[in-house]
């Protein structure tokens, strides 16, 4: 990908480009929930700012994840624990760790109940997940969603969705 207009705009219109245009999109919409969900907490639920993170950030994984999965990689099919819905949850407790971590530095550097503090606060839960984005996306294309991604554990599943589909079509097992 060559990193100028053009060259953007031609990566726009391959499947890679297509599929990183709708992760920034996933990743914009989950944000502005996120941040939503933060200022209700702060300021109407008169949460503190950590717990308040916390409980947006949790909120918003669950659409996250099934919007990455069914519209930004276009898989299909129930989401698989060990191989999907474990590791993005590591990702999100990763990130939810460093962005509490901002808060908390925002809340003890801004405590003032101020409008400052609240964005501080908002602009800390941004900043920790941003670390994470890019690092996320590479993870999500080329190991747990990518096209070419095939494991041990996607041999178990194949199996087990065999025998499965063989029963409630009432063929015996082998």
């Amino acid at each position: 990908m060559i990193l100028t207009p053009q060259g953007l705009l031609e990566h726009s219109r391959t499947v890679s480009g297509r599929r990183m245009i709708r992760y920034a999109a996933t990743s914009l919409i989950a944000v502005a929930a996120t941040q939503i969900l933060i200022l209700s907490f702060l300021e109407l639920v008169e949460l503190e700012p950590e717990p308040a993170n916390l409980a947006a950030t949790m909120l918003v994984s669950v659409p996250a994840f099934l919007l990455n999965k069914y519209w930004v990689w276009g898989k299909s099919g129930r989401a698989r624990i060990r191989r999907e819905v474990i590791p993005f949850w590591v990702f999100t407790v990763a990130g939810w760790g460093l962005s509490t971590g901002a808060v908390f530095l925002a809340d003890e550097v801004t405590n003032d109940g101020s409008v400052l503090h609240t964005v501080s606060v908002m602009a800390a839960s941004i900043a920790g997940f941003g670390i994470l984005w890019v690092l996320k996306y590479l993870f999500l294309d080329k190991i747990m969603f990518g096209t070419d991604h095939h494991t041990p554990y996607d041999e178990e599943y194949e199996v087990e969705e065999a025998v499965v589909e063989a029963h409630t079509a009432g063929v015996p097992e082998l």
